[in-house]
């Protein structure tokens, strides 16, 4: 019975070896360079779906063939070789049918280069998805792999230019131009990058860009200069860069109005008003134009330009009105009565039911023996006063009128504004000269 159990064993394990080799595939591996080169000796572990772990060595060609069961799930292929970064990756075994595999295995060096090229890549389909921002990690992870890679740091620099990081532009920007020259298209990125650090090839580009008719472009950053100017203190060089600005891009009103600014506070009243009007050109409701245009006719006694100025100021911003309101009564009180009396006259033009405009006109000419507007202003005063009125203005209106009327010999209108204005401030600036006054009447 034993030797026919012996006798029988070697046909069992022989039809079970059998049966084993009828269900599995064969795996034809080829391991390969990055240039479909062969490569080997390369060690591998394979890891089968249900877990169990295969580990061979390739020949020296990178070939080997190994059976392997068929699986629903794919096997892990783990390559290893000296000099080389261990690379996983998967594959399948079809029922049936043997499968050629040919992984590729890179060294160190075109792996670093390949994942540039792929951080480069996501990074283009991140910028095409209109992400622009969320680009720069990408080429930054690319440029980091592969230092050579000139387009990303170009783009790594546009991006930051465009998110007005002129600063953080440029170190991409100087690693681009030790790479390559720069496409002309991005002359005006350069001026505006080189501007802001500092750096002197800042002219370069800013001669390139004019040179290739992008003038416009870098305006805005000529015209940033002329700010800096006037921060400085410069405003010859602050009018010259403005001037150039707008030579670069005649659209820029904002240039126009800063050259008027400058003239307008240092009352240089020609070229200010000439810059203001190229403004007002370009943009005819701009407040700031406006105001100083009708100041500077004021300010040069010029009653009716500045007159007409003001109705447009007003039409642009309401609150104009009371901007001048203001100065004339700061100018008054201050008894810089000539700038006054302009800015009351230009109230008086555009509203001639003006209290405070009438009050201080009725002074000003009562003060320059002028009695007829005087008296005129100082009626006109009194009629349109509001209740709330200041009652020692109100005094003082009815005290110049009383010395009108005195200086007329008209006594009766005398006593009634010279006993008005005692009853209103009885010990008022003006009381006692009031007093004295009607005693003589």
């Amino acid at each position: 019975m034993q030797r026919t159990v012996l006798r029988l064993l070697p046909l069992a394990m022989l039809f079970v070896a059998s049966a084993a080799t009828a269900q599995s595939s064969e795996l034809d591996l080829r391991v390969q360079d990055m240039q479909g080169q062969e490569l080997g000796p390369v060690n591998i572990t394979i890891t089968a779906p249900d877990g169990e772990v295969i580990k061979e060595t390739t020949r020296k060609n990178g070939r080997i063939k190994i059976r392997l069961a068929p699986a629903d799930e794919p096997y892990k292929l783990l390559l290893q070789k000296e000099g080389h970064p261990d690379r996983e990756v998967e594959f399948t075994m079809t029922r049936g049918r043997d499968t050629s595999f040919a992984p590729q295995l890179w060294d160190e060096a075109t792996m670093k280069k390949q994942k540039a090229v792929d951080a480069f890549n996501e990074g283009i389909r991140t910028i095409q998805s209109g992400d622009a921002q969320a680009s720069l990690p990408h080429f930054e992870e690319a440029v980091e792999f592969d230092p050579t890679i000139a387009a990303a740091y170009r783009l790594i620099a546009a991006i930051r230019y465009d998110l007005g990081q002129n600063e953080e532009a440029f170190e991409p920007l100087n690693k681009y131009l030790e790479l390559e020259p720069l496409p002309l298209e991005f002359a005006p990125m350069a001026f505006s990058v080189f501007l802001a650090v500092g750096d002197a090839r800042a002219e370069e580009y800013k001669t390139a860009s004019v040179d290739a008719g992008m003038g416009a472009q870098i305006a805005p950053d000529v015209f940033s200069q002329g700010v800096a100017a006037v921060r400085a203190g410069d405003d010859e060089g602050a009018v010259t860069l403005f001037t150039e600005a707008a030579s670069l891009d005649p659209n820029l009103f904002q240039a126009y109005r800063n050259i008027g600014t400058i003239h307008f506070n240092n009352q240089n009243w020609e070229p200010a008003l000439e810059a203001l009007g190229r403004t007002l050109e370009l943009d005819p409701g701009n407040n700031e134009a406006l105001r100083m245009t009708f100041f500077s006719y004021a300010l040069q006694g010029n009653l009716e330009d500045s007159i007409e100025a003001g109705k447009a100021w007003i039409e642009a911003n309401p609150t104009a009105g009371r901007q001048v309101q203001h100065q004339a009564e700061q100018l008054f009180n201050d008894e810089v009565y000539g700038n006054a009396k302009l800015y009351d006259q230009s109230l008086i033009a555009w509203d001639d039911n003006h209290p405070r405009a009438h009050f201080r006109l009725g002074v000003i000419y009562r003060r320059s023996a002028d009695s007829g507007p005087a008296r005129e202003h100082l009626t006109k005063y009194l009629a349109s006063a509001p209740e709330n009125e200041d009652i020692k203005d109100l005094a003082r209106a009815h005290y110049e009128l009383g010395i009108l009327a005195v200086n007329a010999s008209d006594a009766a209108t005398a006593r009634e504004h010279l006993s008005k204005s005692l009853e209103l401030d009885p010990e008022g600036e003006y009381a006692d000269v009031a007093r004295a006054a009607l005693d003589q009447l």
